[in-house]
């Protein structure tokens, strides 16, 4: 009995892993989670958590692969759309999430441990502990205490890391561009569904400063400029007309996402992403010739819409200017705060070496849920890894960073220029914004990492048995 059980299973697999070679699947599968997660942000993101993960729990018992739970992981933070409290953790997010991680947790260490497969573990090792260290001598506030939780983020994204990495067993790369040239379409959604909600209380969508219950308007735009490079790559790697045209669809609803951001940041690192990776492909797309002729008649285009529509467009732009150079062209308190933060890193030779911890700053904010207090970050990379883990835990997130493009350099080379240029341009808009150790961009570059450190592999096996 048992054993026509197991039999009926494998067979069941193995129909189903046939689908999954299917030409379209990649896109119909993460365009379907990315519509749950839209209509769960804007609905009832706890609805949307149980059914991800009820999906994700039915991917892997019907593929037996993490490589099918991508969309998932990256999806799953984008769903929650309500603020955190000082108070009490959601209970929703720590009883779906517990339930998403113990099973992928099965799933991807029932083989063992395979630590030739996580080729970034050194840099995110560093980075737990570095973090975590601080707990011995800083103290938070009475009555903040929740915010202990930040000292082990770093932690969590390891522990994500390994379990992706020893969990996914095939080639995951087309899976992961087209998970993330979703992710850009989905914080285009959620960032046009706030504007939307908002549009009586502000006289241009240039002046509005929003939350989204994950995060908020600027960090919208930085995900979205770290999902555009994948849309690129696929673009890249299409063979005809009709696919290049989806995938240019894609980035013109990424581009309007950028906008609906209002962030400075955005417009300048994401439209500058934007222009190189177009000039890029003219010389590095599969089917050159067909992209170039493409290319041509959609910047004709473009020339058209804007002459036809000279007056609205040129009104735009003026004030996209005028917002960027001009109205804002200020550091919007980041001296003051970066000033803070080197005081605070330089208090003794403990925190110089190894940090003031993630919450040596707590002071009252303007929040989502009100004025409150909450832990300050210090928009900038090296200066918030400072604080954070001193010179040690700085060494060790450049060692990270190292990591991340010397791997992504195993990847086809379509791949390494185009999310090359894209990270480097994000790590880039980190020295003036916040990016690594912030969990809306680590989580998904956790996944990015396994993927790519395990799909490298997988590439290599193929060469070697051709």
């Amino acid at each position: 009995m048992l054993e026509a059980v197991k039999n009926k299973y494998s067979q069941l697999n193995q129909k189903v892993l046939k689908i999954t070679k299917m030409k379209y699947f990649n896109e119909l599968y993460a365009g379907l989670l990315a519509v749950i997660t839209i209509l769960g942000w804007n609905f009832s993101s706890n609805a949307g958590m149980i059914v991800m993960i009820l999906l994700a729990i039915s991917a892997l018992l019907l593929t037996r692969d993490l490589k099918y739970v991508i969309p998932h992981c990256i999806y799953f933070i984008f769903l929650f759309s309500d603020a955190f409290t000082p108070e009490a953790m959601p209970i929703p997010v720590i009883v779906f999430g517990g339930i998403f991680a113990i099973v992928i947790l099965v799933y991807s260490f029932k083989d063992g441990i395979h630590l030739k497969k996580m080729k970034s573990l050194l840099g995110l090792v560093g980075l737990a502990i570095t973090t975590i260290l601080p707990l011995i001598w800083c103290k938070i506030p009475e009555g903040n205490e929740v915010y202990y939780f930040l000292y082990f983020g770093n932690l969590g994204y390891l522990l994500l890391y390994m379990i992706m990495t020893n969990g996914i067993k095939e080639n995951g790369t087309n899976l992961l561009a087209v998970t993330m040239s979703y992710l850009a379409i989905i914080l285009a959604c959620e960032c046009a569904l706030k504007v939307y909600s908002l549009r009586d209380e502000y006289e241009s969508i240039l002046q509005m400063w929003y939350y989204l219950g994950w995060g908020l308007c600027n960090e919208a735009g930085i995900m979205i400029c770290l999902s555009i490079p994948f849309v690129f790559y696929l673009l890249g790697k299409q063979e005809n007309l009709r696919g290049m045209i989806f995938q240019n669809f894609k980035i013109i609803i990424a581009i309007v996402g950028i906008v609906l951001t209002t962030s400075r940041g955005s417009y300048i690192f994401g439209l500058l992403e934007v222009g190189i990776l177009y000039l890029v492909l003219l010389f590095t797309a599969k089917k050159a010739r067909l992209y170039q002729n493409a290319f041509l008649v959609y910047s004709i285009g473009i020339i058209i819409v804007v002459l036809c529509l000279k007056s609205p467009i040129t009104d735009l732009l003026e004030k996209i200017l005028h917002m960027v150079f001009t109205d804002k062209l200020d550091d919007n308190g980041r001296l003051e705060l970066w000033k803070e933060g080197l005081e605070r890193w330089r208090k003794g030779p403990l925190t110089l070496i190894l940090g003031s911890g993630m919450t040596c700053y707590i002071q009252y904010s303007h929040t989502q849920i009100g004025f409150v207090p909450a832990p300050i970050v210090f928009h900038s990379t090296i200066l918030e890894s400072l604080v954070a883990g001193g010179i040690v835990g700085l060494i060790f997130m450049v060692i990270l960073i190292v990591q991340k493009y010397r791997n992504l350099k195993k990847m086809d080379s379509l791949m390494f220029l185009c999310v090359g240029i894209g990270f480097f341009i994000v790590d880039l808009y980190g020295l003036i914004d916040n990016t690594y150790h912030m969990y809306y961009f680590m989580l998904p570059l956790m996944v990015i990492m396994s993927t790519v450190d395990t799909s490298s592999i997988a590439l290599i096996k193929e060469l070697e048995t051709k």
